[in-house]
């Protein structure tokens, strides 16, 4: 089960992300993040898709682990948690708030916010054989924000006994256009009797406790600022508890870390998306970080794009290892 106010940080799913070496990358700097896996297809899951197997596998110290489900029929999301649950793990999440356009239109992520009743219906047939925690990480809508129709969506799941909200404060139709409005947050907590996470463009430490403390939620999940500095757990927690945080990374190291690990554990067919998509946010550590992605982004092998990261860094060893601070 997960304790929510006591975890207080959690990695966001995250597609092609949130692979097996990357939450053994932010494992290392963290042992108490909880984790989730990618987004993962209920209707593959149900139906044994050897091309979800990688999706689906657990490092020996992912727990605190939760297994984030997509899907919008009842039944197959309900057979889906009872497969997901024989692996192991500490919660389950439904999707409610992923906006791309191929899943909105099949009536799953944030297109379910716009059906309270079907959203019902899912979460009664999880919950009936869901033995571990039920969460949902939801939008604050599909095509608006309406705070009546949020707080009655909310209110409903947990009627239906989820046992905590994540909460990305814009509706579906914006995708990550304008800022996350966190007064949103804030207005679930203090209207439910579950915790309430929150998530949205948090990017530094100060970020994480500031939110935090604004809007009173009881933890918070940090997405794509995870992805270029993997080390922002332990910051951020240092900072909760201490009101300073510093720590010193080897940022060569790190990211070769994570690649070898792509390379060993992750089927060949999803070494180049995986290792690009990190790349992707992970090069922003460093100067110049355009020109180097942009090399990256023309090479389909693992050890090269490696090498590429060690010949910048032999021109630049200056960059190699970096103190991040926060606080006073």
């Amino acid at each position: 089960m997960i304790n929510v106010t006591q975890q207080k940080f959690f990695l966001a799913p995250m597609a092609e992300i949130t692979t097996p070496p990357f939450r053994k990358c932010v494992r290392k700097f963290d042992q108490d993040t909880v984790l989730y896996s990618e987004m993962l297809s209920a209707a593959a899951v149900k139906g044994g898709a050897m091309h979800n197997e990688p999706f689906m596998m657990k490092n020996d110290n992912d727990e605190p682990f939760v297994y984030q489900l997509l899907g919008g029929d009842p039944e197959t999301m309900a057979d889906a948690c009872i497969i997901l649950q024989e692996r192991g793990c500490s919660g389950i999440d439904i999707n409610m708030g992923c906006s791309a356009p191929d899943i909105v239109k099949k009536f799953q992520g944030a297109r379910i916010l716009s059906d309270k009743k079907a959203a019902s219906e899912i979460i009664k047939k999880c919950r009936a054989v869901t033995g571990c925690s039920l969460s949902v990480k939801m939008r604050s809508g599909f095509e608006e924000t309406d705070e009546a129709y949020l707080l009655e969506f909310a209110k409903m799941l947990e009627g239906e006994g989820v046992d905590y909200i994540t909460l990305h404060p814009r509706h579906g139709k914006l995708s990550f256009r304008r800022n996350a409005d966190w007064k949103l947050v804030r207005f679930l907590k203090e209207n439910l009797s579950i915790p309430v996470a929150g998530n949205g463009d948090i990017v530094a430490p100060e970020d994480a406790v500031r939110f935090m403390r604004e809007t009173g939620c009881d933890a918070i999940m940090i997405g794509r600022g995870a992805v270029s500095s993997p080390w922002i757990f332990h910051l951020s927690r240092e900072l909760a508890e201490t009101g300073s945080c510093m720590l010193e990374v080897d940022l060569l190291k790190s990211y070769t870390d994570v690649m070898n690990d792509i390379a060993v554990m992750l089927p060949e067919n999803l070494h180049k998306s995986r290792a690009h998509r990190f790349s992707f946010y992970y090069m922003k550590n460093f100067t110049f970080a355009h020109d180097l992605m942009k090399k990256i982004r023309n090479l389909d092998r693992i050890e090269f794009m490696i090498e590429t990261l060690e010949e910048y860094i032999a021109r630049n060893p200056h960059e190699r290892v970096r103190i991040f601070t926060g606080g006073s």
